[in-house]
């Protein structure tokens, strides 16, 4: 059986000065990708966060989760699970 599961974490954004790439992670998931701009650099993050929170799902171990609150930017990721 297959269900879709919601997950949202916050994201820290900050530009590398050496490189001028923008730098995004998730601090909750311990992932962090990069990009020539915000929305590059989001849009990498995400698969990855993805990728990540799937692997985690498939291997039974268990999601990190996000503490609630705090204002800032948070992406929200839908990940297909399979069930045993």
């Amino acid at each position: 059986m297959k269900e879709d599961r919601f997950y949202q974490f916050q994201v820290k954004l900050i530009r590398d000065k050496e490189t001028g790439q923008v730098v995004v992670k998730i601090p909750a998931l311990g992932i962090a990708d990069y990009g020539a701009n915000s929305q590059v650099a989001i849009q990498r993050l995400r698969r990855m966060a993805i990728f990540h929170l799937e692997s985690l799902e498939q291997e039974g171990k268990p999601v990190p989760q996000e503490r609630e609150g705090g204002e800032g930017l948070y992406l929200r990721v839908k990940v297909l699970v399979v069930a045993a």
